[in-house]
């Protein structure tokens, strides 16, 4: 097997690709949600264990921020998969004779 060069790999950059500019704004968004995601899954773990004794109301603020922190992971969650739904184009070049496609 032979290697591609370091100039074909340029020369190939070069070359537009075939991805709309709605699929190339959610792959930016998208990452962005999943970072923010795992930022708010880590927070919600640091928040329940380190203030358990600060209370808002009659609740703690560990319970708050499952409270919050939970549905908002959810919410999150639901808005990358009907992204990925929405935006990207799932239709891609398979080498198999009839593909099973998603209905219509």
């Amino acid at each position: 097997m032979s290697r591609v060069s370091f100039i074909e790999r340029l020369s190939a950059m070069d070359k537009p690709d075939d991805t709309q500019d709605t699929e190339q704004i959610w792959t930016a968004v998208r990452s962005f949600l999943g970072v923010l995601r795992v930022i708010i899954f880590i927070l919600i773990i640091i928040i329940a264990e380190l203030m358990e004794e600060f209370f808002i109301g009659t609740l703690s603020l560990a319970i708050w921020s499952l409270i919050i922190g939970i549905p908002l992971f959810i919410l999150l969650s639901a808005l990358i998969i009907m992204g990925n739904g929405y935006f990207l184009d799932e239709r891609k070049e398979t080498a198999v004779l009839r593909p099973i496609l998603k209905r219509q």
